[in-house]
C-alpha cells in the first residue's frame, strides 16, 4: 500500500523541522511505501529555505500561492498517489509507527474508510498538557451530536472514500476537518484505537484554533447543521453557547444575559423535557 501525507507549510518555524521529520521517520521499518507532499505558500520566516536544503528527507516541495490552508490541502490530495491519505500541519507530529499502524487496519479490514488513534496535546516548547481519547462512539449518529472529535493529526482515510465524498469543502477555513469526517463515515467504517496514541497536536497562541475559537464553534456548528444535527443535541447546545449567545450575552450582567440565553435556547432548541 502507499501512504501520502500532505503538509500545507506558511511560516511554519519553529516547528516546521519536527514535524517533517516525524514523518521521515515513519519509513523506519515500513512495509509501505510513502509518498510526503509540501506545499508552501509562501512562508517568508526560513521555512522555505530550510525545506530547500532538507529534501533529503524524501518530500517532494510544491512552492506556489494558495487561497488558504483547505485551498491548499484540497490541491495536495488531487496530487497525490497513495491509496491511504492523511495531513500534518507543520506545528503538529506523528508518533512513531503511527503510519504502519493505521495501515494495518486498513489493509485487514477492506470496509474501513476512516482510522484514528488517540492525541497528545504539546505545548510551544513540546511539553505534554493533556490528551484527546478518540470517540467513544465511532458512528455517524454519535460524531454528528456530540463533541469529541477524531483529532486531525491522527486520523487516516481512503483516498476512493475522499474522491467519493466530494474531497474538502472550499467553504470551512477551520472545520473542513469535521466537515470530512461526517461526510468520510457515511462512504464506510470508522475504526478508532483508543489505546494507540497516533500524533500530538500542538497548542500555542498563534493557532488558528486558538485565535479564532468563536469562529470555529460557529463553523463547526454549521458542518454539524448541514449533516442533519439534532439542535437538541449535546453538540449542538454546546456550539450555540459557544459559538453565539456566549459572544453576545457575555458581556450583559450576568443575571440578564442567563435569562437571555435562556430564552434564546427555549426557542431555538425547545423547552426541556420534563422529568
Amino acid at each position: 500500500m502507499r501512504f501520502t501525507i500532505v503538509s500545507p507549510v506558511l511560516n511554519g518555524m519553529p516547528w516546521l523541522p519536527q514535524a517533517v521529520e516525524s514523518v521521515a521517520e515513519q519509513r523506519d521499518g515500513a512495509t509501505f511505501e510513502l509518498e510526503h507532499l509540501i506545499l508552501d505558500g509562501g512562508s517568508t520566516d526560513g521555512s522555505r529555505g530550510w525545506l530547500k536544503s532538507h529534501e533529503a528527507l524524501g518530500y517532494r516541495l510544491c512552492l506556489e500561492p494558495d487561497d488558504g490552508q483547505t485551498a491548499a490541502l484540497r490541491t495536495g490530495f488531487e496530487r497525490a498517489s497513495g491509496e491511504l491519505l492523511g495531513w500534518l500541519n507543520s506545528d503538529d507530529i506523528l508518533e512513531p509507527e503511527a503510519l504502519a499502524t493505521a495501515c494495518d487496519v486498513f489493509a485487514a479490514q477492506s470496509d474501513v474508510v476512516l482510522v484514528s488513534g488517540a492525541c497528545l496535546f504539546i505545548d510551544a516548547d513540546g511539553r505534554i498538557t493533556g490528551a484527546m481519547p478518540t470517540p467513544p462512539v465511532p458512528t455517524f449518529d454519535a460524531l454528528v451530536s456530540t463533541r469529541l472529535n477524531p483529532a486531525q493529526p491522527a486520523t487516516f482515510f481512503r483516498a476512493d472514500a475522499y474522491r467519493a465524498a466530494g474531497g474538502l469543502d472550499l467553504g470551512f477555513d477551520l472545520a473542513m476537518d469535521l466537515d470530512l469526517w461526517l461526510r468520510l463515515v457515511k462512504q464506510g467504517r470508522y475504526v478508532v484505537l483508543p489505546d494507540r496514541v497516533l500524533a500530538r497536536y500542538r497548542i500555542h497562541a498563534g493557532a488558528k484554533s486558538e485565535r479564532l475559537a468563536v469562529a470555529s464553534a460557529r463553523e463547526d456548528l454549521r458542518a454539524r447543521r448541514r449533516q442533519g444535527m439534532p439542535w437538541r443535541s449535546q453538540a449542538g447546545v454546546e456550539l450555540l453557547r459557544k459559538g453565539y449567545l456566549g459572544p453576545i450575552f457575555g458581556r450583559v450582567p450576568h443575571a440578564i444575559g442567563r435569562s437571555i440565553r435562556g430564552a434564546v435556547r427555549r426557542v431555538v432548541i425547545g423547552p426541556r423535557p420534563r422529568s
